[in-house]
């Protein structure tokens, strides 16, 4: 139970702090993150047939993710 509370007050404190440009940026991050999760669920488990076409999607949302990060200088 107090896993909860500590992730509520997260929660909390992240909205009550956090610059509504950073929520932006975390929510196009969230999204690559998402993106590129779904890509490689989806090679496992249909297969890789055009494997030029996963590898591309794949490479391209973590170049997207990489960039994102070195603009917020993490």
């Amino acid at each position: 139970m107090q896993v909860v509370q500590i992730l509520k007050k997260l929660f909390d404190d992240y909205q009550k702090t956090t610059p509504q440009k950073l929520k932006l940026i975390d929510a196009y991050m969230l999204y690559i993150l998402l993106t590129g999760i779904a890509q490689f669920t989806y090679c496992c488990l249909v297969g890789t047939f055009p494997f030029n076409s996963f590898l591309s999607g794949f490479i391209s949302t973590v170049a997207s993710f990489v960039l994102a990060c070195e603009c917020l200088g993490v």
